[in-house]
């Protein structure tokens, strides 16, 4: 990796708040971490891996000005946070982090939301959610590119990205018709997993394509950089091995006060998420009764039971519990078969997350519940 200016970051966002035991002085659960700038609204992303020493390991690089957006408004490019046509403030809505850009033509929304993986215990990625607004009295064609300065797979001997499929060494472009899923960034510690499908949403809009290669290749063009398959990720003489991934949603043409959402995940490895018919949910294990003759107890296996009285979601409860994103896709897809009330179906899920907690059917750790308290609070609100 080359040795890029330092920035001081304005803003701390950390989703969740560190869990301490008082008795053993460590963390018990591992989490995400953003640096927002103020200025610009680009951001770093990093993950509490080491909890013993409560060491973050970067997911993507730490220089926030390496990862950004350029949005393309009638084959004019325009660099998010850094063009003076759009204006940049950070906010908070429903207590997460959402980087706004805004011109007299259109509004660019970023909101960053924590998920957590089918096999995590804890919070250990994001959901990002980049809506845009054309704000203009005319139709306009806009385009999106969305460029990460990847971290994780440099090191000596890495392969820099993953896929189902392939192992990706060099130069390479995978389109929308592809059956990949996601790619991987694999470090010593941790790994960095970015989505090309949408794991919680199979209607949801996929990039056009993504175009791995060097860093300072992708970003010294406004827009498309030329594609040479097979090439190396240097760019001499300065950039050495230094790999990035750009995704690209083409110019679409909006109406006047029209919008337009894509969705991208950025978590650390679960390739169960992304193939969650294949996901086998580990046995509860039961201690049985200590015997009179105090031998040593056996460990029975019981398969995990699901039983909700209300509507079963197409996922189960125990995976839902707590990802609120994927809790806000089931209730869209039941509220539109059912005709209900989207708030109501959110709260009917929550509270029946918690009775199952109070049942002693599910675990829940004191954040979860922390969490869920203040989204009933808040879809209660929208009732």
């Amino acid at each position: 990796m080359i040795l890029r200016e330092r920035l001081l970051f304005l803003f701390l966002f950390i989703f969740l708040v560190l869990n301490v035991s008082a008795n053993e002085n460590e963390t018990k659960d591992s989490y995400i971490q953003m640096l927002i700038n103020e200025k610009t609204g680009r951001y770093s992303l990093s993950f509490l891996s080491g909890t013993k020493k409560m060491k973050y390991r970067q997911l993507i690089y730490r220089n926030s000005n390496t990862s950004f957006l350029d949005v393309r408004v009638d084959d004019i490019t325009y660099r998010l946070g850094s063009s003076r046509v759009f204006k940049t403030r950070v906010n908070r809505e429903n207590k997460e982090p959402v980087v706004i850009y805004e011109s007299s033509f259109l509004t660019v929304k970023t909101s960053f939301t924590p998920v957590k993986t089918i096999s995590s215990p804890t919070a250990n990625g994001i959901r990002i959610t980049i809506q845009i607004i054309n704000k203009g009295e005319d139709v306009a064609s806009v385009g999106l590119r969305f460029l990460i300065d990847t971290y994780l797979g440099e090191g000596s001997n890495n392969i820099p990205f993953i896929t189902e499929n392939n192992n990706i060494i060099r130069e390479t472009i995978i389109e929308s018709s592809s059956s990949e899923k996601y790619w991987i960034s694999r470090g010593k510690d941790v790994s960095l997993m970015g989505s090309i499908a949408d794991p919680l949403d199979e209607n949801a809009i996929k990039p056009d394509y993504l175009h791995f290669a060097n860093w300072k290749k992708l970003r010294d063009v406004p827009w498309k950089a030329p594609y040479h398959e097979g090439r190396s990720f240097n760019n001499l003489p300065y950039s050495i091995g230094d790999s990035a991934v750009a995704y690209y949603w083409e110019p679409y043409f909006m109406k006047k006060g029209g919008t337009i959402t894509y969705t991208v995940y950025l978590t650390t490895e679960d390739i169960a998420w992304y193939y969650p018919e294949l996901y086998v949910e580990p046995p509860v294990k039961i201690v049985s009764p200590e015997p009179k003759d105090n031998k040593i107890p056996e460990f029975v296996e019981e398969p995990a039971v699901i039983d909700i009285e209300y509507e079963e979601p197409e996922i189960p409860v125990e995976q839902m519990a707590y990802n609120m994103a994927l809790i806000e896709t089931e209730a869209s897809k039941l509220a539109l078969k059912t005709g209900e009330d989207y708030n109501v179906v959110v709260l009917t899920i929550l509270q029946n997350i918690l009775a199952r907690f109070i049942a002693g059917e599910l675990s829940l750790n004191e954040l979860d519940i922390l969490q869920i308290g203040l989204a009933i609070e808040r879809y209660g609100k929208n009732q």
